[in-house]
């Protein structure tokens, strides 16, 4: 893919052991993947790339779990499952990631 390809793409990471079980990764987990996720973008293209693609954080994300997910460094959002069907969760989630980019910039 070209550089201009790379334009709003965003990756999504979901431990394979998560997936369903209502396990989620600590915080020091995630942030590791996304970490070993945004330097290899680097690798394979360069550190724009790196710094602009969007890294989500899938796995039993919910509403006890997500400040600390939404605060890693290289999680820049959630894939949030059952907790979407759930209004007060997924509002708390959203606060969550709001609160953790407003950190950041």
């Amino acid at each position: 893919m070209s550089l201009e390809g790379y334009a709003g793409v965003v990756i999504a990471y979901e431990p394979v052991w998560a997936i369903g079980t209502g396990h989620n990764a600590t915080p020091e987990q995630a942030e590791e993947a996304h970490e070993f996720i945004r330097a290899t973008l680097k690798k394979l293209y360069n550190q724009r790339v790196a710094d602009t693609t969007a890294i989500l954080y899938g796995g039993s994300v919910t509403d006890v779990n997500a400040p600390e997910l939404m605060s890693c460094p290289n999680v820049d959002g959630a894939l949030v499952g059952g907790a979407s069907l759930k209004p007060e969760q997924f509002a708390a989630i959203a606060r969550a990631a709001g609160a953790a980019h407003n950190l950041r910039t």
